[in-house]
């Protein structure tokens, strides 16, 4: 059984520009944030994706490991995790054409 330990999530702004996905920050910017505990990294993408997805709008997920270590896998089950995106494209080419 893996270890409980606590995590702090943050959600950014972010959008689908083609095939490139940007992420807006802003400096002293509010975001919605949430501290939860995981054991393990498929219950921590779980309870991730289920916070962005209560959230509704277009973000990317930033995961921070509240321990002095990180698991093993961490990195990788957090480098990129997107929910909800827009796809700008699609809106800027509408907006050319009228």
């Amino acid at each position: 059984m893996a270890k409980t330990l606590d995590y702090q999530i943050t959600l950014y702004p972010a959008h689908r520009d083609g095939a490139f996905v940007v992420t807006q920050f802003q400096m002293l910017g509010s975001y919605p944030e949430k501290r939860i505990q995981a054991a393990g990294m498929d219950d921590l993408i779980d309870k991730v994706t289920q916070f962005a997805m209560e959230h509704g709008e277009s973000c990317s997920a930033s995961v921070r490991c509240l321990a002095r270590r990180k698991p093993p896998g961490f990195k990788r089950a957090t480098e990129n995790l997107y929910f909800n995106l827009v796809d700008r494209t699609a809106e800027k080419r509408g907006t050319a054409a009228a």
